[in-house]
């Protein structure tokens, strides 16, 4: 009996030892799952990178590691944990040299959640959907801008963030025609005047002045609705509503690919 319990304790030990030996280097871990990476195998790639962390939490290998885990994570539609493993990124490693990718990456992870969303469903549904991945990303890409106006990917985030403001527009006048549609006619003009004030030289304001006019209108607000269409003629004289058109309640403004398409002319 006590020489079986010896031999037990022997083996054990044994393969304990076998274990250490066969632990992989922080740079064995890290050419490991750079290659399931680039071989967009993303399953492995992040169980690789997740052991570079937990077994190598510090050193340069850690570093770049857990920039690319984050990548991994997004490429793998894990978006709640690329956003979270990028936000302890940028706190752990402030003086990174590639910190402006990981502060792009984060408004681009929103970006691509909100359309890839809206890309399951019909396209003129966009603008009614809530916006909050939208605001998110125009908020990431705005912070991205400030700390990093040279960076490579600025340009980049220029263009997205004209597409978000007219996304953004385009569903705060949808709601302003719903209260007019409603007959909520004060409403109607606090949030038109919001798309007048906060998306400027978007296609959104021309048919936010046209809702603020016939609310004021119907309202019996003559001269506020006077003052109103004179902005509207001097900014837009060929607006359809200048010209005694109705204004359509019902047809959706934008389709992702009118947005897209406004946003590169604008820029």
């Amino acid at each position: 009996m006590l020489l079986l319990v010896g031999f037990s304790a022997c083996k054990k030990s044994n393969k304990k030892e076998s274990v250490e030996v066969t632990r992989f280097s922080a740079e064995t871990l890290y050419n490991k799952s750079k290659k399931y990476m680039d071989l967009n195998i993303w399953d492995n790639a992040i169980l690789n990178y997740k052991n570079l962390r937990n077994q190598y939490p510090f050193g340069r290998y850690a570093e770049q590691g857990s920039l690319e885990l984050a990548y991994s994570y997004y490429k793998n539609y894990e978006m709640e944990l690329a956003i979270s493993t990028l936000e302890r990124f940028i706190k752990n490693y402030p003086a990174h040299e590639y910190l402006d990718y990981a502060y792009y990456l984060k408004g681009l992870i929103y970006f691509e959640s909100e359309r890839g969303l809206m890309q399951r469903i019909k396209s003129d549904d966009a603008t009614d959907r809530n916006q909050e991945n939208a605001k998110q990303s125009f908020v990431a890409l705005k912070t991205f801008l400030e700390k990093f106006p040279n960076s490579k990917y600025a340009p980049d985030a220029e263009l997205r963030m004209i597409y978000l403001r007219n996304q953004l527009a385009a569903y705060e006048l949808q709601v302003a025609k719903y209260y007019l549609r409603r007959k909520a006619y004060v409403a109607a003009i606090n949030r038109s005047k919001y798309v007048i004030e906060s998306f400027q030289k978007t296609a959104a304001v021309s048919d936010a002045l046209a809702v603020m006019i016939e609310a004021y209108t119907q309202l019996g607000e003559k001269e506020l609705a006077s003052s109103s269409s004179l902005v509207l003629q001097a900014n837009y004289p060929n607006h359809s509503y200048l010209k005694g058109e109705e204004i359509d309640l019902d047809t959706k403004l934008f389709s992702i690919k009118d947005l897209w398409i406004f946003s590169k002319k604008q820029k």
